[in-house]
Parts: C-alpha cells; sequence; structure tokens
C-alpha cells in the first residue's frame, strides 16, 4: 500500500520563483504544485526585481502554504560586488547568483520542517540554489528527496561559463544527482545530456516530466487587454503571436529577414497578415536594418501584459510562434510556452532548431511544414508562406489537434506523474527519514 493510499502526501517543496512572479518557474511549478494531490508547503524568494504579473489560481495560497524568504542581495555591498564580478571568476556564477538567499533560507527552512514533518522535499531549478539547498536540508534531515530539472545544470548550451566554473558547476550537479533519490527532467533529450556521464545507478533514478497547460483556470473574461503599440492593418486576416519575451540568443531576426524577402519578392503574400509580439523585445532588436525595411503594421509589438491577457491573446491568434536559439546540435530544450500554445489549442509555427521543440510541433502539426531552422531565412519564408496558405485553406474550419497530445501534457496528467516520482522518492530512501530527524535542529548553513 502506496503511503498517499493511507494519508495526504505532505511534501515541503524549494522553488524560488514562485506565484504571483512572471516568470516561467513561477507558472509552470506553481501549476504543478496546485494541482498535485498532496499537503505541500512552498520555500521561495521575496524578490522585488520580478514584478507580479502573474494572475495565479485565486485559491493558490490556501491550497499551497508559502514560506516567503526575503533575497539579501549581492553577497558583497556596492564597490566591492562590482569589483568581484570583475575579478573573482566564481563569483555570482557558482551555481548562480542564489548563494545568499540559499544561506538565508537554511535556518528558516529547518524549522518549517521540524514543524511539519513532510514525507519528502523536493527542489526545482532554475536557478540551481534551490538544489543546493535541498542538498543541505537532505544531508540534515535525512529526508526522501526529488530533484526537478527545467534545463540542464553543467551542460546548458547558453550557459558561458570558463573552464573553472565549469567544472565547479559539473561538481556540484553531481554531488545534486548523486544525493537525490529521484531526479526529473522536462524531456528525454535533456535527461540524456545530463544523465549519460553518470553511472547506471544514477541513470536508474531519472524520469522525464514535461510542463503543463491549464486553460481551464484561466478561461474567464479579460480585464483589461492593452491595445498593441502599433495601429492594426487594414483588413487583417491573420494574427500570427509570439507570447513571451525576446531575448539573448532568442532573437526575432530570422522572422524579421525572412518577412523582408517575402515582402520584397512577393509582397500580396503577406496582405492581410500580422504578426504580433506580446511581452517584451529588446530594443537592440528593433535597429536591424531588416525590422526597420518591414511596412508598418505588418510586425507589431503589444508589450507585456498579464498572464491570464497572455492565454486570451494566445487563443484568440490564427497561430502562434516559437522562436527558438540557434543550436549547432539537436536542442534538449522544452518551452513552457510550447506547452502552452498547446493548450490553447492553435497551430504552432517554430523558429527551432531540429530537437525536442521541433518533434512536438511536428506532432501537433501533424505532419505538417511548421519548423525551421533560425539559421535558415529561406527555410524560414518557405514555412511562413505555408503556414499563411494553410489558414486561408482552413478558413472557418477550427484547428484540432492530437487530443493524444493535449492529453499529455494535461495538468491532472502532469501532477499526477509528479506524485508518482515523489512516491518512487520515498520507496527509494525508506530508512534515511526516520534516521536523520534525530538531528533537526536549527544552525548549520546551507
Amino acid at each position: 500500500m502506496s503511503l498517499s493510499t493511507q494519508r495526504a502526501l505532505r511534501v515541503f517543496a524549494i522553488c524560488y520563483y514562485a506565484p504571483p512572479q512572471l516568470t516561467p518557474q513561477a507558472i509552470q511549478i506553481g501549476r504543478q504544485l496546485y494541482h498535485l494531490d498532496a499537503a505541500v508547503t512552498l520555500l521561495h524568494g521575496r524578490d522585488p526585481q520580478f514584478a507580479p504579473g502573474y494572475d495565479q489560481y485565486p485559491d493558490f495560497f490556501e491550497r499551497i502554504e508559502a514560506l516567503a524568504v526575503p533575497n539579501p542581495g549581492p553577497a558583497l555591498p556596492g564597490l566591492a560586488h562590482r569589483a568581484a564580478q570583475r575579478l573573482l571568476p566564481l563569483y555570482g556564477s557558482c551555481p548562480d547568483a542564489f548563494g545568499p538567499w540559499r544561506r538565508r533560507a537554511f535556518a528558516p527552512a529547518l524549522a518549517a520542517l521540524a514543524a511539519r514533518r513532510p514525507d519528502a522535499l523536493v527542489s526545482f531549478g532554475m536557478p540551481m540554489s534551490d538544489h543546493l539547498l535541498a542538498h543541505a536540508l537532505k544531508r540534515r534531515t535525512g529526508l526522501p528527496w526529488l530533484a526537478h530539472f527545467s534545463d540542464p545544470w553543467a551542460d546548458n548550451p547558453f550557459h558561458e561559463t570558463n573552464w573553472l566554473e565549469h567544472q565547479v558547476n559539473a561538481r556540484m550537479e553531481a554531488r545534486v544527482i548523486g544525493a537525490a533519490d529521484q531526479v526529473l527532467f522536462t524531456s528525454a533529450r535533456t535527461l540524456a545530456l545530463v544523465m549519460d556521464k553518470y553511472p547506471a545507478a544514477w541513470r536508474a533514478k531519472a524520469a522525464v516530466l514535461p510542463h503543463a497547460w491549464d486553460m481551464d483556470h484561466f478561461a474567464g473574461p479579460d480585464p483589461a487587454v492593452p491595445a498593441p503599440a502599433a495601429a492594426p492593418r487594414h483588413l487583417v486576416r491573420h494574427v500570427i503571436r509570439h507570447i513571451g519575451a525576446c531575448y539573448g540568443a532568442r532573437s526575432p531576426e530570422p522572422l524579421f529577414a525572412a518577412l523582408r524577402r517575402i515582402h520584397e519578392r512577393t509582397p500580396e503574400r503577406l496582405a492581410g497578415v500580422q504578426f504580433e509580439f506580446v511581452g517584451h523585445v529588446s530594443p537592440v532588436f528593433l535597429a536591424s536594418a531588416s525590422y526597420r525595411a518591414l511596412p508598418a503594421g505588418l510586425v507589431t509589438l503589444r508589450g507585456q501584459v498579464g498572464y491570464r491577457s497572455s492565454l486570451q491573446l494566445a487563443r484568440a491568434a490564427a497561430a502562434l510562434l516559437v522562436i527558438d536559439a540557434p543550436s549547432a546540435s539537436a536542442s534538449v530544450f522544452l518551452p513552457s510556452k510550447l506547452v502552452e500554445y498547446i493548450g490553447a489549442r492553435r497551430p504552432v509555427w517554430g523558429i527551432t532548431p531540429a530537437g525536442t521543440s521541433a518533434d512536438l510541433i511536428a506532432e501537433w502539426g501533424q505532419g505538417a511544414h511548421n519548423c525551421a531552422a533560425p539559421d535558415d531565412v529561406e527555410a524560414i519564408g518557405r514555412m511562413l508562406v505555408a503556414g499563411i496558405d494553410a489558414l486561408d485553406a482552413r478558413a472557418a474550419t477550427p484547428f484540432a489537434g492530437p487530443e493524444a497530445v493535449l492529453g499529455r501534457y494535461a495538468p491532472a496528467e502532469v501532477a499526477a506523474g509528479l506524485k508518482n516520482a515523489i512516491e518512487a522518492a520515498i520507496a527509494r530512501a525508506p530508512r534515511t527519514a526516520a534516521q536523520g530527524r534525530a538531528g533537526w535542529g536549527v544552525g548549520d548553513a546551507a
């Protein structure tokens, strides 16, 4: 008989980003914990730089007991902090800048564990400091521990580190994965990237749990959807939207370049079509020659909106656009945005390298040619023209993606998978919690 059939499962979760912060991690992990069949205590950060914007479930904090620990900021003050950033190779990079928060959170976390006596620890990274905090708590209490990775750690291709930083992060990652009783990744490719270098016994405790969508709890009327920054074009028949921020390597420039070529060669193909960006777009992208060459109204910028508004806009779009960073090899990443696009039940087009996202977009589109690599502008142009033609051909017929794909990412399905993984961690470490509870005192640093 499993523990959950005897009484409610008690879980102590660590996730720095939590509702109502408008970050992908806060939305996705908050969603899984909300739907989890368990009594959850959530330890998270309080950070003024991440403003509220996620219109979370109205009863979220009735179902989830939240324990907020303020972020004390950099380890060093003022000029010393700036000097350390330039001169110390490991400062704020191993694994991240949240070391001061992790150390501050250890004592209140330990006190909460002693008071609540949970059945398991669950930590969610990013940031990876969440896992280091859980590791310290695991060593003190012996509790069964599940470590969930939304992204790779030492092998993340988008984290530029020097040799020393990589080695230190790799050792930290190995300590965490070796000590955890169960490990989760959001895609099979991420699991393979991280776990193939470890012993088979460690690989046996790793599994895949994807992100989830949840439209049902956010289906009500939108109180205020802002008007677009630019006036809509006359006779717009198709609005294709990108939801979320564009920054760093996730650049809209390949889209702008492809649209420019289409407009120069066959402008009639773009008549009545509008591409809208919902969310922050880095100003550097808007200074490109391709963007400035586009006709007025072809691309509009709506800016950042609340979470509920973003879902309303996704549902109202003719198609939804994924833009990923280029990659020399198959991409391991599963963007939470892509899963929410599926939940919106809209066609999805991808400017993304081969890999996890491209595979899912193809499966959702049932074989349609709706993906192109970010570094292939001609292929992107062909994809856009084919997609527009498909929208015209479909006319008033509603788009219907495969129900099996939709169900795979449904919140109840994903939350059930999380609960199964927590129970697997408990089963794999049946004696450690009892052994460790004698040491549940407050005082050690993480």
